[in-house]
């Protein structure tokens, strides 16, 4: 009897995931509650409508971490202004109980969630955890090739370019962290980069009278001395003017000679993206020939081993040594493949770069915002009295249109 309910039990759990796999591949919405933002519709799929009353807290969340605001500050924010919390706003308007242990305001993880989820864009991504097993009930994230995502199947709240500005921002070298003393994140916290070790560049500050000075030296040289790196000490204010003077001058020859521009910052990227296909693509044959060659062992292995002609631990050994070798090879053709689909399929458009940049012509001054949009890192070489060289400071732009620039400014004739 009681391996028949073992069997019973285990068969049921079979069938409820094949149904709720089943229901999610045909957009059926499948949680028992909508995310923030949306109401729960009443047609067969359960499809997420717009909730008019608090859909726009989502647009100014999303907007305010493009602009460069922390998740934590957003939400220190939100519980200044007395805006109630998704928890608060479901037990007032739909009646679900608080769990234990939470309360009723707005916390930075509540924020992080927000900017991540998918349904704010329109889709639907769905299944994305599970319990371990009917008997244990512990729940695990699942990896994102395993989600079942329904695009397009409701009206977002969200943008495609917010969103991407976000994201962008989300998975962007610099993190922005407050200073203690004073809470203020400097526009630039994040991105610069020292030239000689590759450490983050930290900030650091003083005060003189009512004013307070910023600058940025070598983490590793602050926290362990010159032992690990050597001072690369620069004032903000110094590094904020490159930086700004720098933007605006591509900004004024962007606006000279825009389509030209454009033009050849294409052709330039056409050149590398097909440089780079004809290297991934030899490296990809090369993987898959020698996978092939594994099959062939391994089954003449096999053979051996069922004709008498070599001996177990022999042949199990061989098999296993194989099997490992192609399981990662597998895995190095997977990725290769994603490499190249994403070089032929992925156009770097110049366009949103010339709109983002153009935007500061007059900028008077460096934001956070700015920085996001624009910059991947800067390189900051060392003082001059510790180099015996003028200092080099590289600015790293998220499109590369600036070596398309320069090439055209240092050889206006071609």
């Amino acid at each position: 009897m009681t391996v028949f309910n073992e069997w019973h039990a285990a068969n049921t759990s079979k069938k409820i995931r094949a149904v709720k796999r089943s229901n999610a591949l045909a957009g059926i919405y499948n949680a028992a509650k909508v995310v923030y933002g949306y109401l729960k519709g009443t047609d067969k799929n359960h499809t997420p409508v717009i909730d008019e009353e608090v859909a726009p807290n989502v647009v100014r969340i999303f907007e305010m971490y493009a602009s460069g605001l922390s998740a934590k500050k957003i939400s220190e924010i939100l519980n200044e202004e007395g805006i109630i919390c998704p928890r608060r706003y479901a037990f007032e308007k739909f009646g679900h109980e608080l769990r234990a242990g939470e309360h009723w305001i707005w916390c930075p993880s509540t924020i992080t969630l927000m900017l991540k989820n998918m349904v704010y864009l329109g889709h639907m991504p769905q299944l994305m955890s599970s319990s371990v097993s009917y008997k244990n009930h512990k729940r695990y994230k699942k990896d994102k090739s395993e989600w079942v995502i329904i695009y397009n199947t409701h009206e977002p709240i969200i943008s495609q370019e917010l969103w991407d500005r976000v994201q962008a921002r989300r998975n962007s070298l610099a993190r922005g962290r407050q200073t203690l003393k004073t809470g203020f994140t400097h526009p630039l916290s994040g991105f610069l980069i020292c030239a000689d070790c590759g450490c983050k560049m930290k900030q650091s500050s003083c005060k003189h009278g009512n004013k307070r000075f910023y600058s940025f030296n070598c983490g590793d040289h602050m926290r362990f001395g010159k032992a690990i790196c050597f001072s690369h000490h620069i004032m903000a204010k110094d590094i904020e003017a490159v930086i700004l003077g720098d933007i605006r001058e591509m900004a004024h020859r962007i606006v000279l000679d825009e389509e030209r521009i454009k033009e050849e910052f294409l052709r330039h990227n056409a050149e590398l993206a097909d440089k780079a296909i004809k290297t991934a693509r030899r490296e990809l044959q090369t993987k898959q020939k020698r996978s092939e060659e594994l099959s062939r062992l391994i089954q003449v292995a096999y053979e051996d081993r069922v004709k008498g002609n070599m001996p177990e631990d022999i042949c199990f050994g061989l098999i296993e040594k194989y099997s490992t070798e192609q399981k990662s090879l597998t895995a190095e053709i997977e990725e290769l493949e994603t490499k190249m689909k994403d070089t032929e399929n992925t156009v770097q458009s110049a366009d949103a770069f010339i709109r983002n940049i153009k935007k500061y012509l007059e900028a008077l001054e460096l934001t956070r915002e700015m920085c996001y949009e624009l910059l991947d890192r800067v390189i900051v070489g060392g003082h001059p009295k510790h180099t015996g060289k003028e200092r080099e400071i590289d600015i790293v732009y998220k499109v590369d249109i600036a070596s398309v620039l320069r090439h055209k400014f240092n050889n206006p004739d071609k």
